[in-house]
């Protein structure tokens, strides 16, 4: 219990250093208008409708104090439609539903709420609506059961808010190597600076920077049509990924190899693998080593009776001259061989001239 407070605090607290030149006049304005109490019926000498305005100024005079009282403590939570919320503008996560802990994730804010707020910014120019900082999962899981999604609200530029989804993505559930792959790609071709992205994958940047170049390398030799299809593969790493990208050439394979993989992918028998082993199926399918050729064997028959065998293979090829029909003759073609490559290296000259 201490831990599970102490990491909600430093998270706190870092969102807070994060937010923390945020303008609150500017903040309330974009949080939802406070519903007015009713006017209660009159008690006194004072007339009713100016009994009712005072208690309209009253109300939203409380707002008000509440606003900044949640802004003072950063705990600006407000209940918002799913409805009205969409996504970040950039992917980190490969599934939300697809994940076979999320219906358990669902049960749990069925049954006792959702304990934790999402981050959201208000759109530009849409009234009444919102985009994800962090929160996916939450908001999907609101959608599902049909009750409001709580949220903090705050008017956040392009780089806080994917620094903000990614500080919270190392905070509670760290994204696999290929997701951050992704997310680094994305947030690269958006044009964010690598610093950028660094700080949004919880990397200092002595290090972080060198980690983005291999994320967006790896992400940028693999087709991200096939990533999506293995999805998250929480047990491999980065010296998987990297061998699997290693058999792509400007994301394509070999004609055998990519029919291979199509064949695999289509079949129902990869409808019943978990993500890991999707990764494995393909790596394995392209990991395989090439087949040996078998050596082409010809006769050649040379007349009277004179027949010589050729055994040709990848690497080189192999000529059999039996002795008793010409004798000699395996001496005189080895003395002769000098005067042949010369001959054959001349026509090679004069067939490109």
């Amino acid at each position: 219990m201490g831990a599970a407070m102490t990491n909600a605090k430093d998270r706190s607290n870092r969102m807070k250093s994060l937010f923390g030149n945020v303008d609150r006049s500017e903040l309330e304005k974009h949080l939802p208008a406070p519903a007015l109490e009713k006017p209660r019926p009159n008690s006194s000498g004072m007339s009713g409708a100016v009994k009712s305005m005072q208690q309209s100024f009253s109300a939203v005079e409380a707002e008000n104090e509440r606003l900044r009282a949640q802004l003072q403590s950063a705990d600006m939570t407000v209940e918002l439609d799913p409805a009205s919320v969409v996504p970040s503008f950039v992917r980190d996560r490969l599934d939300i539903e697809d994940n076979p802990q999320f219906p358990q994730f669902v049960e749990g804010i069925r049954r006792e709420g959702q304990k934790l707020p999402i981050l959201v910014r208000p759109v530009a120019d849409q009234t009444g609506a919102y985009q994800v900082a962090y929160g996916h999962r939450r908001l999907r899981a609101c959608q599902i059961i049909g009750i409001p999604v709580r949220a903090i609200v705050m008017p956040l530029t392009d780089e806080e808010l994917v620094v903000a989804q990614g500080v919270e993505n190392t905070e509670r559930e760290n994204l696999t190597f290929i997701e951050q792959a992704l997310f680094a790609a994305e947030l690269k071709k958006r044009g964010f600076s690598r610093e950028t992205i660094a700080k949004a994958l919880g990397r200092s940047e002595e290090k972080g920077l060198a980690y983005i170049s291999i994320l967006t390398s790896t992400a940028s030799a693999l087709p991200d049509a096939l990533i999506r299809k293995i999805g998250p593969a929480p047990f491999v790493g980065r010296p998987k990924w990297e061998k699997l990208g290693s058999f792509f050439k400007d994301q394509k394979l070999p004609a055998d190899a990519n029919s291979a993989v199509n064949g695999l992918v289509a079949s129902e028998k990869w409808q019943a693998l978990s993500t890991n082993e999707r990764f494995a199926s393909v790596l394995r399918i392209l990991d395989r080593p090439a087949p040996a050729n078998e050596a082409e064997i010809a006769q050649v028959d040379l007349g009277q009776g004179l027949s010589i065998t050729t055994k040709r293979t990848p690497k080189a090829t192999q000529i059999s001259i039996p002795h008793a029909p010409a004798p000699g003759l395996s001496a005189w073609l080895i003395d002769r061989l000098p005067d042949l490559i010369e001959e054959f290296k001349r026509s090679e000259r004069e067939a490109k001239q």
